[in-house]
C-alpha cells in the first residue's frame, strides 16, 4: 500500500509538469481518409491477416481493420470504437486512433491506426527486473487515467453505446457463460451477482444465519472505464518506445475492482497472458490495485455463475 501511495504521488507530481497533449503524429491524417466506405470494404476482402491467429487485417500500410465484437447483433454503434474515441479525447494513454467505422450487415468494421512493434509478451523475458518495474509504473498510470473516466449519471454498466444497455462481456462472469445482461443500472448488475451468490450458498446448504450470507457484491465505488483484457499480449512496445494498449473489445463501465480481478485471472492462463512469469503476477495488484477481498468474494460465489 505504501508503494502504491508513493507511485500515485509521483504520478500526480509529474502530471503537473509534463504536457498533457498527445504527440503530433497521433493527429496526422490517415491514408484511408480519402477512401469511401465501399472502397474500404473492398480493401478488406483482399487484406492479409497480421498473423495466423489474429483477427486483425492489414488494410493499408498505416491502418488495420477489425470486426466489432459486440454480443448484440445489428448494434447501432461499435462499442470498442466508442471506447477508443473517448480514450483518445480524454486521456494520454497510447491507443490506436479510430479512423473509420463502417457498418456491415450484422456488425461494424473498425479501421484504426496500425501500431507497429512487438507485444510486451514477446519482450517481457528480455527485460531486466528494473525495466519490468518501470512497465508496472507506466501501466498503473494508465489504469489511474481510466478510473478518472466515470460513467455519466444514469449510464448503465457495460459497453459504451448510444443505444442504451448492452450485453456485457467479461471474464468476471466466469467460464460457463462469459456474457450476461444487459443490465439497465448499476443496481441491476449488483442484484445479479447477489442473486448468484445466494444460489451458490443455497447449493452448498450454507445456514441462513451464516456470516457469509451478509457479504454482498461491492458496488461502493463508481462505474469507471475498464479495459478487462489487460495482459501482456494486448500491450505493444511501439517504435516510439511507448506502451500502447490495444484490444478494447471488452471495455466498458464497470466497478473499480473489475480490472484487478480480470487481469489477475488472465495472468494465471499462460495461453491468454502470453507468459507464466510469476513476477508479472506479483505486479498485477500494484498495477490495478489490491482488491483481494472482492476477488475472494467472487471465488466463493463462483458456483452461482454456473447457472445459466
Amino acid at each position: 500500500m505504501f508503494l502504491c501511495t508513493v507511485a500515485d504521488a509521483l504520478d500526480t507530481s509529474l502530471s503537473l509538469v509534463i504536457t498533457n497533449k498527445r504527440p503530433q503524429i497521433s493527429i496526422l491524417p490517415s491514408d484511408v481518409d480519402q477512401l469511401s466506405n465501399e472502397e474500404i470494404l473492398e480493401l478488406r476482402t483482399k487484406a492479409p491477416k497480421l498473423s495466423r491467429e489474429s483477427a486483425i487485417f492489414q488494410l493499408t500500410p498505416n491502418t488495420v481493420a477489425k470486426v466489432s465484437q459486440d454480443i448484440d447483433e445489428d448494434a447501432d454503434d461499435a462499442s470498442e470504437a466508442n471506447a477508443l474515441d473517448l480514450l483518445f479525447a480524454k486521456t494520454t494513454i497510447p491507443v490506436p486512433r479510430v479512423r473509420r467505422v463502417v457498418k456491415q450487415k450484422w456488425d461494424h468494421l473498425i479501421v484504426m491506426d496500425h501500431i507497429k512493434g512487438p507485444t510486451l509478451a514477446k519482450v517481457w523475458p528480455t527485460l531486466s527486473v528494473w525495466r519490468k518495474i518501470g512497465v508496472a509504473f507506466t501501466l498503473r498510470r494508465y489504469v489511474r487515467q481510466l478510473r478518472r473516466l466515470k460513467a455519466p449519471p444514469m449510464t448503465p454498466p457495460g459497453p459504451l453505446s448510444t443505444q442504451g444497455p448492452r450485453t456485457c462481456e467479461s471474464p468476471i462472469f466466469g467460464q460457463v457463460q462469459s456474457h450476461r445482461g444487459p443490465f439497465a443500472s448499476y443496481a441491476e448488475l449488483s442484484a445479479f451477482f447477489n442473486e448468484r451468490c445466494k444460489m451458490a450458498l443455497d447449493a452448498d446448504q450454507v445456514p441462513e444465519n451464516h456470516p457469509s450470507r451478509k457479504e454482498l457484491f461491492d458496488d461502493s465505488g463508481p462505474l469507471v472505464l475498464t479495459h478487462q483484457d489487460l495482459n501482456l499480449r494486448n500491450i505493444i512496445v511501439g517504435e516510439d518506445g511507448r506502451l500502447w494498449m490495444i484490444d478494447w473489445a471488452w471495455a466498458g463501465y464497470y466497478p473499480l475492482w473489475f480490472e484487478y480481478v480480470a487481469t489477475s485471472r488472465q495472468a494465471e492462463d499462460e495461453e491468454i497472458s502470453g507468459t507464466n512469469d510469476e513476477f508479472w503476477k506479483t505486479l498485477v495488484p500494484f498495477i490495478c490495485g489490491p482488491y483481494f477481498e472482492q476477488e475472494k468474494w467472487l471465488w466463493r460465489m463462483s458456483q452461482g455463475l454456473y447457472f445459466i
